[in-house]
């Protein structure tokens, strides 16, 4: 194989990585929009509520997370699916702006540790999302908890979704 077609099926998998970032950002802070006008209750303020919204947007935060993790593309896929499950699991849960992105964290490493051979300490997710140590120990096991530690993702399950997100992408470009 040639060096440029080389090249060229890396670029096409890096805009491909990218759609996807963008699309999985793009229905999350859909979510958000519509979540941050609900008024919430006391009592369902979790572990994953931070006081004010971080500054950083879900895109850039996508992209952090996949540069400095070095995850396959299946996980962001897995983590949305969690997600899905979780607010399924607890519809009374409200993902805002307050909490999504540590929501979004905790699936993500779950998804890496459940979905890739190669994964790094706790201590490394935690700088890569802006949490400390404790708060990313704390927030997985919370999170494994609300997922009743039910972790596996069937193939049609996975396939369904990554078909709906490539559509949706391709619906949201410009």
């Amino acid at each position: 194989m040639s060096y440029e077609i080389l090249i060229l099926k890396q670029y096409l998998l890096m805009q491909r990585h990218n759609q996807l970032l963008i699309t999985i950002a793009n229905i999350l802070d859909e979510i958000i929009k519509e979540t941050d006008t609900l008024e919430i209750e006391q009592d369902s303020i979790s572990y994953f509520h931070a006081s004010k919204a971080p500054s950083i947007t879900l895109f850039n935060y996508l992209q952090r997370i996949a540069k400095y993790t070095h995850c396959s593309e299946q996980c962001f896929v897995i983590a949305l699916i969690y997600l899905d499950k979780l607010q399924e699991k607890h519809p009374y849960l409200v993902l805002n702006s307050k909490c999504i992105h540590r929501f979004l964290l905790t699936s993500m490493v779950i998804a890496i540790k459940f979905q890739d051979d190669d994964y790094y300490k706790n201590e490394y997710y935690a700088k890569v999302g802006g949490v400390s140590v404790r708060e990313i120990f704390v927030l997985e096991q919370a999170f494994l908890e609300l997922m009743d530690y039910e972790l596996f993702i069937d193939e049609h399950h996975y396939f369904i979704y990554e078909k709906k997100l490539l559509e949706y992408g391709e619906i949201e470009m410009p």
